[in-house]
């Protein structure tokens, strides 16, 4: 007899033999037993864990000769040919390829037949999220009102896909991802059915490999027989799995936290030569800080099912981080999950993400950018005011002279990043105090700092600093002036004497920004009086 596979031979063909699924089990049985069965039954969850298997031994137990039994007896003539898929009352549709309204109206026709043998007519629809919208709709009716001898089971494993209209008109079971140690004890009495020597070290990566199917992790084991022979070990399985171990991942965590993008590409490139495949690698890399989280966040280590030496390495790791610092490295490798899981270029992906990852020293926290004030770096860095810079000078166009309807403006940015304009009458030693005025101010008020970045021009003149704003800038030159004591103060402990602000528009000659009428004239306020209706009363000076 040919070779059969390990996730077909070892299917479970009766209840009692499914893992981890002891509710769906349970609320089947009890349905037949107090002979409650529903007319259709939707079964949800991810791949492998036995939707369709479930499925199949619900319609032996409904259709075996000694039934509706809760246990079939996998002996009779019915249930053989369901197991074998051959039952003319059973049929198994791939909604793949039976996708269109004209199948679902075909098999809509047949359930007007009585069943030709069986007790129950029965349509087990896998990958049901498959079928078409209109499919769908075709279906609604006689899901609703089905014949007594028809039952409908759909299996899928994404149910979000799956119409609400039909959802609220059929039963929906949905199985869970089986636990680690369910996966392990399946393997081991697989394995000893088998006569394979394989070591509890193997098994257990070979679980979390299979990350909750059954099917999965048979499909690994099945090939790592084919490479081992009759005695596997966990190095045998590293070797298949492409595996990284615990050590490579503590080392590549830091050289993430240390912002070391040389040595993240020393290191792929060492996996690379290893064989590893990176989707995998990066798989077990999230799973490594997970670990980390749990350590530092206080988790039972049980939790981790880690060896002595891998739990030591783990630990390790973690005392170099804060728990902060560990969710924000989780948070920034997970943002990439997806797109590794999907990219051509798996190893280009992976180096991508890591090396995004390594901006993480460069990283500030918001409580630390509101204790510094709200600046994001450092204002002599970011103002441009600096005294011993160089300024550029141009002579300011005198400021009774009328200036162009709607000027245009330059970009913000471009007005974020200027230089400011000095008085060229003045001395050199005077622009640069201009500039160091403008940068303990913004070291003391980032805000209203960078509202002196806007302004047009600006100047000391005798006992008073000047701060010239183009009309467009009314809000900044406002702002300015609310604070005009508060510069003023500044601008004193400067130059050590009294010192006055004063803020002068460029558009109306002599007259100061902070006064009533630029109310009258802000944008907004225009806005409003002319779709609102609205209408400045009492015009008052700040």
């Amino acid at each position: 007899m040919a070779y059969q596979a390990l996730a077909r031979k070892y299917r479970p063909q009766s209840f009692r033999d499914i893992v981890g699924q002891e509710t769906t089990v349970r609320t089947l049985q009890n349905a037949i037993e107090q002979k409650r069965v529903h007319h259709a039954y939707l079964f949800a969850g991810v791949r492998g864990i036995g939707k369709t298997t479930a499925a199949r031994i619900l319609a032996k137990a409904l259709n075996c000769v000694h039934g509706p039994t809760s246990e079939p007896c996998n002996e009779c003539v019915n249930c053989r040919e369901i197991t074998e898929g051959i039952d003319l009352d059973v049929r198994e549709i791939d909604a793949a390829t039976y996708t269109g309204v004209d199948n679902i109206r075909e098999l809509r026709d047949v359930t007007q037949f009585q069943p030709a043998r069986d007790r129950y007519r029965i349509f087990i629809i896998d990958e049901a999220h498959m079928l078409s919208a209109g499919a769908w709709n075709a279906l609604l009716k006689i899901l609703e009102e089905p014949p007594p001898h028809v039952i409908f089971m759909f299996a899928t494993t994404e149910i979000h896909k799956v119409p609400a209209t039909i959802i609220s008109r059929v039963q929906k079971l949905l199985l869970r991802k089986i636990t680690l140690e369910e996966l392990i004890e399946r393997l081991r009495m697989i394995s000893k059915d088998e006569g394979i020597e394989a070591g509890k070290g193997a098994l257990e990566i070979v679980a979390r490999r299979g990350e909750g199917s059954v099917r999965d992790a048979l499909s690994l084991l099945d090939q790592i027989i084919a490479f081992s022979g009759r005695t596997i070990d966990a190095a045998d399985v590293a070797t298949i799995l492409g595996l990284s171990d615990t050590t490579f991942f503590a080392r590549m965590v830091t050289l993430i936290a240390e912002g070391d993008h040389g040595g993240i590409l020393d290191a792929l490139q060492e996996a690379s030569e290893g064989g590893r495949d990176f989707k995998m690698l990066y798989r077990d890399l999230l799973g490594f800080v997970r670990n980390l989280l749990l350590i530092s966040g206080g988790a039972n280590v049980a939790m981790l099912a880690l060896s002595p030496e891998d739990l030591a390495t783990v630990r390790s790791a973690a005392e170099r981080f804060s728990y902060t610092e560990i969710l924000r490295i989780a948070n920034l490798l997970l943002r990439d999950d997806e797109t590794v899981n999907r990219a051509e270029h798996q190893r280009l992906a992976v180096e991508i993400a890591l090396l995004k990852a390594a901006t993480f020293p460069r990283l500030r926290s918001i409580e630390q950018v509101i204790q510094q004030g709200g600046g994001v770096a450092p204002a002599s860095s970011r103002s441009g005011y600096s005294a011993a810079a160089p300024t550029k000078t141009r002579t300011l166009p005198a400021e009774d002279e009328p200036r162009a309807a709607n000027p245009p403006r330059p970009p913000r940015e471009a007005r974020a990043e200027r230089t400011p304009r000095v008085n060229p009458e003045l001395p050199a030693a005077a622009s640069g105090d201009i500039g160091e005025l403008v940068d303990r101010v913004q070291r003391a008020r980032p805000l209203l700092g960078g509202y002196l970045i806007s302004a047009k021009s600006m100047r000391k003149d005798g006992g008073r600093v000047v701060f010239v704003f183009d009309s467009s800038d009314s809000f900044q030159a406002e702002q300015i002036s609310e604070a005009a004591s508060e510069i003023a103060g500044i601008a004193a402990t400067l130059w050590g004497e009294s010192m006055t602000v004063e803020v002068v528009s460029t558009d109306q000659p002599g007259r100061r920004a902070d006064q009533p009428a630029t109310l009258r004239e802000d944008p907004v306020v225009k806005a409003f009086t002319k779709h609102l209706g609205g209408e400045i009363v009492e015009p008052k000076t700040r």
